[in-house]
C-alpha cells in the first residue's frame, strides 16, 4: 500500500513526461534517506512502474519516466483482489457510483479456479432466503438442496425414492402411518445432533401458517418419536405420497435451535455449509462429515453479477463458455388470467389462443415454446381463430424481477395494441410479488414461473395440489 502511495506522490510531482529529478528531491518528496529512495525506486522499476535511468557524473541528473497512471495501478490491484475471490474488500475501495465498471469485469474471473477444487458462478441476484421453508424460486430452491438435507431423497436417473437421512422407512396398511429411521451419527455444520427429536419439530413447522407450501401438510396430526433415531409421522388422512413430500427443498431438515439470521446464514447438514454470504456473493464450503461422501469441489463461490438483458429461463453454471454450461434446474414459464378479471367468462379462451398462437417466445438452446405443463408433454390446443373482440380499453399485467419476464411482457403488450387493448405491465419485486395478496385484486394476467422437481409426477401434484387445498 505504502509503495503504490508513494508511486501516486510521484505522478503528482512529475506527470508522465521524462523528468530529471534527483535523489534529494526524491528523498525530500518521500520524507526518506536517500539510500531508501533509491530501493523505493528499484522496487517499482521492477514491477514495471517506471523507467529510472541513473546518469554518472559531475552536473548530469538522472532521467525519470513514469509508466503507469495511479488509477491504472489501482485497477490493477483490484482484478488482483477479484482473482483471489476478495469481492467485498475490492468494491469497498470503491464509491458506488464507480463500482459499474468494476462490476462488468466479474465474469472474466468466473469458473473454475486455479485448483481446480472450487468453482465460482454468477447469479443474476442475491437469494431472497436460505430457509428452506420460505423458499419459492428455482435459484433459492437449488441452494437449499446443497445446504440441507432431507429424510428422503427422489433419484432422477432411476427416477425413485431413495433413503437419505432416513435409512428406511414403513407405512400402517391405511398409509396413515409413517414410521422412519434415521441414519445414526448425523451432524448439523456447527456439530449439533441431528436426531428424531430434530426431524420431528423440522416436520411440524411445516403446517405453520408462514410455510407457502403449508397445505400440502395440514394433514400431519402429530410425530411420535420411539427413540433418538425413530419417529411415527400420524396423519389425518391416508397419504401414500407422503415419502415423496418430503423430498421436496421445502422439507429440509432444520435444527431447533436457529439463530435470528437463520434465512441469511442457516445451518445445516448438507454436502456444503454457507462459509460467507455478502451482497456481493455467496461461498459454500465443502462438508467434511456429510452423510454420504465428501463434496469433490471444495468450495462453490455464487457470484452476485446483475445482468437485466440476459435470458434466464433456467439456472445454469457458466464456466465461462456456453459449452461448459450445466443445467441444474429447469423451469416451467405461464400466463395466468386472474378468475374475476375484467375479461369476461366467453371470451377468456379465445383471448388465450390470440395470445399463444403463434408463440410469442423463439426456440433456443435454452428454452422451447410449452406445449404442455411439463418437458415432454402436449395438450390438445384450440383452433386458431378471429381474434377477440374485447368491451376494455386496457388490461393489467404483473410478473416479478426475473429477467426473461421483460421481453415476454413487451411482446404481449405489442400483440394486445393489435386489437386495441392496451397493457399496464407492473414488475414488482419477488417479494412483493409473493405477497399476493397486496395486488392480486388489481391482476388481470399473472406472468409467473415454476419450478420443477427431478421427479417430475410428484411436482405437479404438489404445484396443482398446493393451489387447490389453499
Amino acid at each position: 500500500m505504502r509503495l503504490r502511495q508513494q508511486y501516486q506522490q510521484l505522478y503528482l510531482a512529475y506527470g508522465d513526461a521524462p523528468a530529471q529529478p534527483g535523489l534529494p528531491q526524491l528523498a525530500g518528496l518521500w520524507r526518506c534517506g536517500e539510500r531508501n529512495a533509491r530501493l523505493q525506486l528499484a522496487r517499482m522499476r521492477e514491477l514495471g512502474w517506471l523507467e529510472w535511468q541513473a546518469s554518472r557524473g559531475r552536473g548530469k541528473r538522472s532521467t525519470l519516466t513514469l509508466l503507469q497512471r495511479p488509477d491504472e495501478l489501482e485497477w490493477q490491484q483490484l482484478q488482483g483482489m477479484l482473482a483471489r475471490g476478495q469481492l467485498e474488500q475490492a468494491f469497498s475501495r470503491l464509491e458506488p457510483s464507480s463500482q459499474q465498471r468494476l462490476l462488468a469485469s466479474l465474469p472474466q474471473h468466473l469458473g473454475a479456479g486455479d485448483s481446480g477444487r472450487s468453482l465460482r458462478i454468477p447469479i443474476p441476484h442475491p437469494p431472497l432466503t436460505l430457509d428452506p421453508q420460505q423458499v419459492n424460486s428455482r435459484l433459492e430452491a437449488h441452494l437449499v438442496r446443497q445446504i440441507f438435507d432431507r429424510l428422503c431423497r427422489h433419484d432422477k436417473q432411476g427416477r425413485e425414492l431413495r433413503p437419505a437421512l432416513a435409512h428406511s422407512w414403513e407405512s400402517d396398511g391405511e398409509g396413515k402411518s409413517w414410521r422412519f429411521w434415521l441414519r445414526p451419527g448425523l451432524r448439523f455444520h456447527d456439530g449439533a445432533l441431528l436426531d428424531a427429536e430434530t426431524a420431528a419439530a423440522s416436520l411440524l413447522r411445516l403446517k405453520r401458517p408462514d410455510n407457502p407450501y403449508h397445505a400440502l401438510y395440514a394433514h400431519l396430526r402429530s410425530v411420535d418419536i420411539h427413540d433418538a433415531l425413530s419417529f411415527s409421522c400420524r396423519l389425518d388422512e391416508a397419504d401414500y405420497l407422503w415419502p415423496q413430500r418430503l423430498a421436496t427443498a421445502n422439507a429440509s431438515i432444520v435444527p431447533r435451535r436457529r439463530g435470528e439470521d437463520f434465512a441469511h446464514l442457516p445451518v445445516g447438514s448438507g454436502p456444503f455449509r454457507v462459509e460467507l454470504h455478502s451482497p456481493q456473493r455467496l461461498k459454500l464450503s465443502a462438508f467434511e462429515q456429510h452423510y454420504r461422501e465428501r463434496a469433490l469441489l471444495d468450495a462453490i463461490e455464487l457470484w452476485i453479477i446483475p445482468s437485466p438483458g440476459e435470458q434466464d429461463f433456467h439456472l445454469r453454471l457458466e464456466y465461462g463458455a456456453q459449452r461448459g454450461a450445466t443445467m441444474l434446474q429447469s423451469a416451467c414459464t405461464y400466463l395466468l388470467l386472474r378468475p374475476g378479471c375484467r375479461v369476461p367468462e366467453g371470451r377468456r379462451l379465445p383471448l388465450m389462443r390470440f395470445l399463444s398462437s403463434p408463440h410469442p417466445v423463439a426456440a433456443n438452446d435454452d428454452r422451447a415454446p410449452a406445449l404442455g405443463l411439463q418437458p415432454g408433454w402436449e395438450h390438445p390446443r384450440p383452433a386458431s381463430g378471429e381474434p377477440p373482440r374485447l368491451n376494455v380499453r386496457e388490461l393489467t399485467l404483473f410478473h416479478y424481477d426475473l429477467p426473461c419476464f421483460p421481453p415476454l411482457a413487451a411482446a404481449l403488450e405489442e400483440r394486445l395494441s393489435s386489437i386495441g387493448v392496451a397493457l399496464d405491465i407492473r414488475c414488482l419485486s419477488r417479494r412483493a410479488f409473493f405477497d399476493s395478496a397486496a395486488w392480486r385484486g388489481e391482476a388481470d394476467l399473472i406472468l409467473c414461473s415454476e419450478l420443477l422437481h427431478d421427479d417430475r409426477d410428484y411436482g405437479m401434484f404438489e404445484w396443482l395440489g398446493a393451489a387447490r387445498r389453499t
